[in-house]
């Protein structure tokens, strides 16, 4: 029997740095689907990866920000004014969907159903096939496109994956992710990739609970790091510079750094000025190299490469398990991390520190300069559960139903 096809359903990927993760995912995927579509839906960054020989990119959507035409509203009027009251009746109040309802939730309404007819014509002319397995990398913008697509034809079958932002309804505008409950209806299954991120979702969209199934994110595996002592702490971090990441907060710990320390950051946005200028002001036994946005295959080859004594995480959010700690334990690199989402589920006395979720930087400090775990404890510790080649096989196994 052949194998089956799959059509995966990106922000960007392959084009770009962005959803880094696929990177460990889709070599699995490509040894257990017949052929792999890409199907990025926007195409506004420059570059694309290496992707393996059994797929392609197919730009479906060529303009993504368009809306229907006032013809196809008409036409599926009764279409619009279902989907209008279901997201109207998951909306916290009258008010906050009154609000929403004109500049955010409609317009994404009507492109998402734009988006909705041109995958339908994909599918009409063979573009993209139905037998396919339609995975949706995100729980934001395709599926919403894929849910409409389902009501006009329900032979339609979709899963999706949501990660962190599209999981917590405190996430977004008024504590409503006004699609969320739709996605999650028009969704035959919602992998998450964390224990913690499973219940939040059965106690809060219980409807949907049977739907809900733990799909872990997972490393590949490129031995220990290097290490040597030294009189000079080597703290190392990765995360996107935003808010919720909370790497001020790193800053300002080091201050009660006494001895040499050098901290590498890799990752950039839009705290990344302010967070430079905080760094400043750091005291001159504490040196930083900011590194920006960067290539993950290159943040694994500096890991393969340099010796690292602590890696720190303290993100007040999170949806799953975070792949940032992962990969730094894969390497058997000591884990010092705040208790947000999925943390708790690979941090623990095995392969570091677990803070609190709002540790101070004291605390933090305290932690950074205890006794840790042996680099290969922490590295068994990763083995146990985030090997890329076990995490995505089970998630194979549940996306051709095995």
């Amino acid at each position: 029997m052949p194998a089956s096809d799959l059509h995966l359903f990106t922000m960007r990927y392959p084009h770009g740095t962005g959803e880094a993760y696929l990177e460990n995912e889709l070599p699995v995927l490509a040894q257990r689907f017949g052929h792999i579509t890409l199907l990025p839906l926007f195409n506004d960054v420059q570059g694309a990866r290496t992707i393996p020989a059994n797929a392609s990119t197919v730009q479906v959507i060529a303009e993504p920000y368009a809306s229907a035409s006032l013809f196809s509203k008409l036409k599926l009027r009764s279409l619009i004014a279902e989907v209008t009251n279901e997201i109207r009746k998951s909306a916290p109040s009258t008010w906050v969907f009154a609000r929403r309802w004109p500049l955010d939730v409609r317009p994404r309404l009507s492109q998402a159903l734009q988006r909705a007819l041109v995958l339908k014509h994909a599918f009409s002319t063979g573009m993209l096939t139905k037998d396919a397995v339609l995975y949706s990398y995100w729980a934001y913008d395709w599926p919403i496109a894929l849910g409409l697509l389902k009501r006009m034809d329900p032979d339609i079958r979709f899963v999706t994956r949501m990660h962190g932002f599209d999981l917590y309804a405190e996430r977004s505008p008024d504590g409503w992710p006004a699609f969320r409950d739709f996605v999650m209806r028009s969704a035959d299954a919602v992998h998450v990739p964390s224990a913690a991120a499973v219940e939040h979702l059965r106690t809060t969209a219980t409807e949907h609970a049977h739907k809900v199934v733990l799909s872990r994110m997972g490393t590949t595996d490129h031995g220990l790091a290097p290490w040597s002592p030294s009189d000079v702490l080597r703290i190392a971090s990765c995360s996107n510079l935003f808010p919720l990441k909370r790497v001020d907060l790193l800053v300002t710990t080091l201050k009660h750094i006494y001895g040499s320390a050098h901290w590498t950051h890799f990752g950039d946005g839009p705290e990344r000025a302010r967070i430079e200028e905080l760094a400043k002001a750091l005291p001159a036994n504490i040196t930083v190299d900011f590194r920006g946005a960067t290539p993950n295959a290159e943040i694994l080859n500096w890991y393969t490469t340099t010796p690292v004594d602590r890696f720190v995480h303290l993100s007040s959010s999170e949806g799953g398990v975070p792949v940032a700690l992962q990969e730094a334990a894969s390497f058997g690199i000591p884990l010092v991390a705040a208790d947000a989402g999925g943390v708790r589920e690979i941090v623990d006395a095995r392969s570091g520190v677990l803070l609190e979720n709002d540790p101070t930087p004291e605390r933090i400090a305290q932690a950074l300069l205890g006794p840790m775990p042996s680099r290969e404890t922490v590295r068994a510790r990763w083995a146990e559960g985030f090997r890329a080649e076990q995490t995505f096989n089970r998630l194979c196994d549940q996306l051709l139903g095995v």
